[in-house]
């Protein structure tokens, strides 16, 4: 995507909202979907692609997907999201209860961390969202110690929320998950609603917008916008689009808005890395909750267990990451010793770090010690929550690495283990079981299918298991199915993989690398890549993007 006449660059739009009169914010953010996809959150595109497959398993065409797709009204037009959501789960509650299975494993990554701090130093001080999830209300509470925003998700409450409060405001254009009256249907999202819009226009007299994670899919606030950027009363300094670096599709509303005066759309990495670059440039230190990781609960310490690969690639956060684990690590070694001892015996030694989540010290001990120490550790937590699929899977993995294939295998096989069939399927293969591979991809497999990468992960280790029993006519049955519904480009390197097609895989790889989808370690641990794994060219790729 070439550069357009209107673009703004990331520097000039920060400094923008970093020059303001009497630390009064300049800018409102809206958030999308996009903004919470290192959070552990589906973006509207996954959705979509999710829900198409779905609905080409349920039609039982014997048209090829891609045929099929073709041919459906709805396919990329504006409101496709809306009207699969709507095909899918026909009821309100059917839809609330899937917008609460998507959320449940999400939580608050970098991006919320610091703009947490952002909103505590009143860089900003209003966030509209048109998201479901609570991350930014969950972050405030989380990771500093006196953020605590009004968060408005009724039509009927909003009339009451202030303009000139200090106080930080979340304002949820389209419901809250918890109830039943989120928006996300044709009909529902052609307007807002009454009170909500009219408080918007009033919030959109004091303050410029930053977008970030957007699509601009919904009509209701797309019309909105670009009715109000028409008058010079609104938006007066201006709308910034934050778009991802790469080249993206833009919806038919988005492009209309972007040709208007005052829109300035801007290349940003992503949400974490802009929210980042934001807030080291405005000289502010990391909120002490999250400097001090005594005083972290468990649900602060998955900040640094989960790390989303392509966070892990800014550096700067990179560099925050470091430092909060360098603070456990001493923690780790430090001894606490009673105030009051007896007399004639010696000062019992009581380390800080046992005050820890114990899943936390097993990813720094893996960090500073190495994987057979981190095991230990890792079998602690497993012990103490074994039902906790996080601390199950990073069980597994550090067993996968260690090649400790007859322990790996029987914790795997464990009716009490809680990882997903899919990835049991995947730590199956890594045991060398490649019967027991296929047995549990289809366990996987036989679920009904939601079109998710779950199912082509099942399939693609089916396949692989197959290959390695040389049944490739069913090894090459598998790989055109996953095919037929276009797969995403780290899918398809694999499949170039297994048909020991390098080049195209190694094109593949790359998009995938440069677009996020894995990471190097990634490439480095999955079986599909096997034959590859000692290959110069796929080493010299992966130190391209270490």
């Amino acid at each position: 995507m070439e550069r357009s006449w209107n673009e703004r660059d990331i520097d000039l739009l920060i400094t923008t909202i970093l020059t303001r009169e009497d630390s009064v914010p300049n800018f409102a953010l809206l958030l999308g979907s996009g903004a919470s996809i290192t959070s552990g959150v589906d973006s509207a595109d996954e959705m979509i692609n999710d829900w198409r497959r779905a609905l080409y398993r349920r039609s039982g065409t014997p048209k090829k997907y891609t045929e099929w797709l073709d041919e459906q009204p709805w396919h990329n037009n504006d409101d496709e999201y809306a009207i699969l959501f709507e095909l899918m789960y026909d009821q309100p509650p059917l839809r609330r209860t899937h917008i609460e299975n998507r959320l449940r494993k999400a939580h608050p990554g970098w991006g919320y961390v610091y703009l947490t701090n952002l909103l505590d130093n009143r860089i900003f001080n209003v966030v509209f969202t048109t998201n479901f999830d609570d991350l930014l209300n969950e972050a405030c509470f989380l990771y500093s110690e006196c953020v605590r925003p009004v968060v408005c998700a009724h039509d009927s409450a909003v009339s009451g929320i202030r303009v000139t409060s200090p106080r930080p405001k979340i304002i949820k254009l389209h419901g809250d998950f918890l109830f039943d009256n989120i928006k996300n249907t044709v009909r529902e999202l052609e307007t807002l609603e009454d009170n909500m819009k009219r408080k918007f226009m009033q919030f959109a007299q004091e303050y410029g917008l930053v977008v970030v994670g957007y699509s601009g899919r919904d009509r209701s606030v797309m019309d909105t916008l670009d009715i109000l950027i028409q008058r010079e009363e609104y938006f007066k300094q201006g709308i910034y689009w934050c778009e991802l670096g790469e080249a993206q599709q833009r919806t038919v509303r988005l492009n209309n808005l972007l040709r208007r005066d005052r829109v300035y759309p801007v290349k940003i990495p992503g949400f974490d890395e802009f929210m980042a670059e934001l807030h080291h440039k405005a000289g502010l230190k990391l909120p002490e909750p999250v400097v001090n990781p005594l005083r972290m609960s468990e649900g602060r310490a998955r900040l640094f267990v989960d790390v989303h690969p392509s966070v892990e690639r800014s550096k700067m956060i990179s560099q925050d990451i470091r430092k909060v684990l360098h603070g456990i690590a001493d923690i780790m070694t430090s001894v606490e010793v009673p105030a009051k001892v007896k007399a004639g015996k010696k000062p019992e030694k009581r380390y800080l770090g046992d005050r820890l989540p114990t899943s936390l010290r097993a990813v720094v001990i893996r960090q500073q010690k190495g994987l057979e120490d981190a095991l230990r550790e890792m079998k602690r937590a497993y012990k103490e929550d074994p039902q906790d699929i996080g601390v199950a899977y990073e069980l597994a993995d550090i067993l996968a690495r260690l090649r400790r294939k007859k322990e790996l295998q029987e914790f795997i096989l464990d009716e009490q283990c809680p990882v997903e069939d899919y990835n049991k399927s995947y730590f199956l293969l890594h045991a060398d079981n490649n019967e027991g591979a296929i047995e549990m991809a289809d366990r996987a497999l036989s679920q009904e299918p939601d079109g998710g990468i779950e199912d082509h992960v099942a399939r693609i280790n089916r396949a692989i298991a197959l290959k390695r029993l040389g049944r490739t006519e069913e090894m090459e049955a598998e790989l055109e199915i996953i095919e037929n519904e276009a797969p995403s480009d780290f899918i398809r390197s694999g499949i170039a993989a297994l048909r020991k097609k390098k080049d195209p895989m190694l094109s593949l790889l790359e998009t995938a690398l440069k677009e996020r989808l894995l990471s190097t370690d990634d490439v480095e641990m999955f079986v599909v890549f096997e034959d590859y794994w000692e290959d110069e060219d796929l080493l010299k790729l992966l130190d391209k993007w270490r």
